[in-house]
């Protein structure tokens, strides 16, 4: 089971593309109520967890970016750090939201791990996406000092229980992608749903 191949195949123009596309949309997109903000073509819904996991897996991994590529990537991360220093209340407001919804579709594949394990095994690799944006939203929130206990004490609860329907495991992700996500604090990327 520790060497399945991973699911999740990386293409860092794709990612680069999304970050700059999100960082772009990112002013109208604060202001408005919908918590999924749309994008032009075949690119992923515009969040704020959604930008922050791009740009921070790109800037840790920018050695095996073009040129091209590290200047979208520079230039997404000003725009994206302009919108959090100019309009702070209205961003620091999607982030508690966005987190709260992250924090309610984790608990949900988790509670659907335990309930068919089998089932749900294979799509694992896809999903816990889902924890890896919580990540970036928790770090995040701590650091605009917006990071409540009660956010804290519900990571800690369902990574518990997510702990008991998982084993250790080979990284599940693109191997290219591994500098950017250590064991530690990313250990979900580092196991497989107990079958």
């Amino acid at each position: 089971m520790a060497g399945t191949q991973p699911t999740i195949q990386f293409n860092s123009e794709a990612d680069v593309r999304a970050a700059a596309e999100m960082a772009a949309a990112l002013t109208p997109y604060i202001y408005q109520t919908d918590l999924y903000g749309t994008l032009p073509g075949s690119l992923p819904r515009l969040t704020v967890g959604g930008l922050i996991m791009r740009l921070q897996r790109l800037n840790a991994i920018r050695d095996q970016l073009t040129p091209a590529q590290q200047q979208a990537v520079t230039q997404a991360q000003a725009q994206f750090d302009q919108v959090r220093k100019e309009w702070t209340v209205a961003y620091e407001g999607k982030l508690e939201r966005e987190l709260t919804s992250r924090l309610q579709a984790y608990g949900q594949m988790i509670k659907e791990i335990g309930e068919e394990p089998r089932r749900t095994a294979d799509s694992y690799p896809s999903e816990i996406e889902k924890r890896v944006i919580i990540e970036g939203l928790r770090s995040e929130a701590e650091r605009q000092n917006v990071l409540s206990a009660s956010f804290t004490s519900q990571i800690q609860n369902l990574d518990s229980m997510l702990r008991r329907y998982t084993q250790p495991a080979d990284f599940v992700w693109d191997k290219r992608l591994e500098p950017a996500y250590p064991r530690d604090p990313y250990w979900y990327l580092y196991t497989v749903v107990k079958k």
